[in-house]
């Protein structure tokens, strides 16, 4: 049932378990993490950007989300994505089992709005008085 709502989330999600596999993917997260060079479509712990992979392992290990920061990927100037990282299935020792990480590809939001800006700067200035 969780793989199918996952399904229908426009963002990357990627659950890592406690020994960092299986990974399981329902959506695009290999698009988002995988190396070009990889032969096959499975995402591996070591696909994760060195950023991302410290972050999930700070989960992993505190139990404790982190939610709403931005990552700029080293390979793809200009693209932003809104990352989260929650605990997932928490048995009772009070440490994830695993870890959700999902990413928002934040990109063309973000050109969005620095060309509304750019055109609201453009403007001419309307003299009252």
């Amino acid at each position: 049932m969780m793989a199918g709502i996952l399904r229908e989330l426009s963002s990357a999600c990627v659950v890592v378990s406690r020994d960092f596999s299986p990974f399981f993917t329902p959506t695009n997260g290999p698009q988002y993490f995988s190396r070009a060079e990889r032969q096959t479509s499975d995402l591996e712990f070591s696909d994760l950007p060195q950023p991302l992979g410290a972050k999930v392992y700070q989960v992993l290990k505190t139990g404790s989300a982190i939610s709403g920061f931005k990552y700029e990927p080293e390979h793809l100037p200009g693209t932003v994505y809104n990352v989260n990282i929650v605990p997932f299935q928490r048995p009772a020792s009070g440490l994830p089992a695993s870890v959700l990480l999902m990413a928002e590809d934040l990109t063309q939001s973000q050109q969005l709005q620095r060309l509304e800006i750019e055109a609201a700067n453009l403007r001419p200035r309307q003299n009252h008085g």
